[in-house]
């Protein structure tokens, strides 16, 4: 069936005034998500397309702001493209509403009631130009729709964004009138931007007749550059396969899996999760294996979004972990602060099966991590290929033994990994920080371990980055990023000494509480000689620290060629 759709030229002044249909947000969208530099790019484009005309050329000028994508419905339009957009277009309309208030009232009510919020006369009650989504729905009518709306403090990000994008656009407002002369001057300017907002600035609405065919015209934008998410498409595909008894639990299962966007990248999450089941797939091509997959298997879209849900509820807990073994939740953390989110796709298969043996899952993963990506600095693409192996082998009925003797069998022999460490610098910061911060922990033995974690820890090269003239060693390049001229401190170094020599450095090093800086500290000298030493011992402690757990090497022995392709 053909779709049917009528693409027409809008002012938002058009969409926001409908007085017969309003428009909303359905509940499974995503919440407001426009940070300040998103605000900030929108503002600087009106308020530069408002000065690059005078009163002969505005009257034929357009502001284009893209295209928006809308479903037209009996009790209104649902939107389900150009919500950040069209939102931030009302923020703005209530900031000059404000503004306007103590200049021109008569102006100031008629920009609330024309294209923020409709009074009905006969029964007081509010028709809203625009309804956000549950999550930021209440919110932006209290902060935003309303005059003196006393709207609660913003409690989840995206009423955080709506909030500081209303700040935005007032300081900005208030900043264009304190130079102009007088309230006429004022009244008149901010007339003027009302009228750039409403009736200059436009889009292309494509005005569906159902959401079918509004998921027909996502992804035919898609194919034409638009560059929609993974998460865009595949939300309006399965409820376009869905029967209407779906539909509730389906918008439902979205609405957690959005709901927790504060922790989890949603469009991360959907490449980890397609990758945990069938291996590795690139996020342009993430969405059209998972309809062909969809399709070709005639599999309901109820149970795709159940295994979805169930799915990232895990994924969650590999973010933000609860386990009852304490080692479980470190290493986690640990994986969380290296930014290794290559093996998420492996645990993930891993949860999916059940907590059982996870830990040995989620050590044997970090191990391999640390001997390959930190320390031997092998291709990340070549470890993908072996984490997300191992991931769909145990999602496939595989057992964890065969998961890690895959890890096991692709990493480097010990002799590489122990002439890595030997030879061990430039290491990323935050890998850096972790490697450190486990050694100073060991040293502590049963004292207490709490060792701050990033952004409260920091790295310092005792032998600094940018020495003062004199002061440069021979081998500089060569020593200032070895492991051995690494060390951690509680809080920055003052700046003042931070490319000092050592002695000057040394008192500083020496307030430090922790072990690993104090042994620093206590040595009379540093140079060339100190940096080798010191690289040797600490290598010691990276090849014991970072060694293969037992279970590892027992699975290895169990399943000796599992790695074999």
């Amino acid at each position: 069936m053909s779709m049917i759709y009528e693409p027409a030229k809008k002012t938002v002044g058009e969409l926001l005034g409908d007085v017969a249909k309003k428009t909303s947000v359905p509940d499974y969208q995503r919440d407001y998500s426009w940070t300040d530099n998103h605000v900030d790019y929108f503002w600087q484009d009106v308020i530069g397309f408002m000065r690059s005309h005078n009163e002969k050329s505005l009257p034929d000028a357009e502001y284009f702001i893209g295209s928006m994508v809308r479903v037209d419905k009996a009790d209104g339009y649902e939107l389900l493209d150009g919500q950040q957009r069209l939102a931030t277009v009302v923020i703005l309309l209530s900031s000059i509403r404000d503004s306007l208030s103590l200049l021109n009232s008569r102006a100031s009510i008629k920009t609330q009631d024309r294209w923020i919020a409709e009074e009905d006369d006969r029964t007081a009650e509010k028709r809203y130009s625009l309804t956000l989504s549950t999550y930021d729905r209440d919110y932006f009518r209290r902060r935003i729709q309303e005059e003196n709306g006393n709207p609660p403090a913003p409690a989840t990000s995206s009423q955080k964004l709506i909030d500081a994008a209303r700040k935005k656009v007032d300081g900005e407002i208030q900043n264009e009138l304190k130079d102009l002369p007088d309230e006429k001057a004022r009244e008149k300017w901010l007339l003027l931007l009302r009228d750039v907002v409403v009736n200059h600035v436009t889009t292309v609405t494509v005005t569906c007749a159902s959401e079918q065919d509004a998921a027909g015209i996502f992804e035919t934008l898609n194919d034409r550059g638009l560059g929609l998410s993974t998460v865009d498409l595949l939300r309006n595909f399965v409820l376009r396969r869905a029967g209407e008894p779906e539909r509730e639990e389906i918008v439902s299962i979205w609405g957690e899996v959005l709901g927790e966007s504060n922790t989890v990248d949603v469009d991360e999450f959907l490449r980890h999760y397609w990758t945990s089941r069938h291996g590795d797939i690139k996020s342009q091509r993430l969405y059209r294996a998972i309809r062909r997959h969809i399709e070709e298997n005639n599999e309901s879209s109820l149970l795709f979004m159940r295994d979805l849900g169930d799915a990232h509820a895990a994924y969650v807990r590999l973010l933000k972990p609860d386990f009852a073994e304490n080692e479980t939740n470190e290493d986690l953390q640990n994986i969380a602060d290296l930014k290794a989110k290559m093996l998420y796709p492996l645990l993930l298969s891993g949860l999916t099966r059940g907590e059982e043996r996870f830990h040995d899952l989620v050590r044997s993963a970090l191990v391999f991590y640390v001997r390959e990506a930190v320390v031997v600095k092998r291709n990340g693409s070549q470890l993908e290929k072996v984490v997300f192996a191992a991931a769909s082998l145990l999602y496939g009925g595989g057992e964890v033994d065969q998961a890690l003797s895959k890890l096991r069998y692709e990493a480097s022999a010990d002799a590489i990994f122990e002439a890595s460490v030997n030879e061990l610098k430039g290491l990323e910061t935050a890998a850096a920080r972790y490697v450190l911060r486990e050694i100073e922990i060991s040293m502590r033995n049963q004292e207490e371990t709490d060792v701050a974690r990033p952004p409260r820890i920091h790295v310092e090269h005792v032998y600094p980055q940018k020495p003062k003239a004199g002061e440069r060693w021979e081998k500089h390049g060569d020593y200032v990023g070895k492991i051995g001229n690494l060390t951690l401190l509680s809080r920055r170094i003052n700046t003042s000494i931070k490319n000092s020599n050592f002695e000057s450095k040394k008192v500083e090093l020496a307030k430090s509480e922790l072990f690993i800086t104090k042994e620093v500290a206590a040595l009379p000298a540093w140079d060339q000689d100190a940096v080798d030493k010191r690289q040797k011992m600490l290598g010691s402690k990276i090849k014991e620290l970072w060694s293969w757990p037992p279970a590892t090497e027992q699975a290895m022995a169990r399943f000796p060629s599992q790695g074999e392709v």
